[in-house]
């Protein structure tokens, strides 16, 4: 990867992290304050906490996506930035242009996909037999 091509992705770094973090401070200001005792009735104030546990689920993706860039801008000052972290080979330009804090290339994020469907399908495949054996066990009570 060229210098110009590390500046690029640096500058488009800092401009997200820039635009994260403005989008971010004005819902920090904004969050209700919990057990408000105008509030309103029991729908209001169910109302305002599910708009208050979106809000959270949102900052939290957000400051994880923060952590990416951040981690991404610390990538480039020490020269990995573009190297895949499970195999080492360059991420391909056209990737990092899509998702420029990602660390992984294509290969390596597919079968990091599959191992976790794989694991899924299995904790889903034990849960069923636990359950059968527990409806099992049932009968055998009665």
């Amino acid at each position: 990867m060229t210098r110009k091509e590390l500046q690029q992705f640096k500058k488009q770094l800092v401009q997200d992290r820039l635009v994260l973090l403005q989008s971010i401070s004005p819902k920090m200001d904004s969050s209700p304050r919990v057990g408000d005792p105008e509030g309103g009735d029991v729908c209001d104030i169910a109302s305002s906490d599910r708009e208050r546990e979106l809000r959270l689920r949102l900052s939290e993706r957000e400051r994880q996506k923060l952590r990416q860039i951040e981690e991404a801008l610390e990538r480039i000052e020490e020269g990995t930035f573009g190297n895949c972290d499970e195999c080492g080979c360059k991420i391909p330009i056209g990737r990092l242009k899509i998702m420029p804090f990602t660390t992984v290339c294509v290969p390596c994020k597919s079968r990091e996909e599959q191992k976790r469907k794989l694991y899924a399908e299995e904790a889903e495949s034990a849960f069923a037999r636990d359950q059968a054996a527990g409806e099992l066990g049932k009968e055998e009570e009665e």
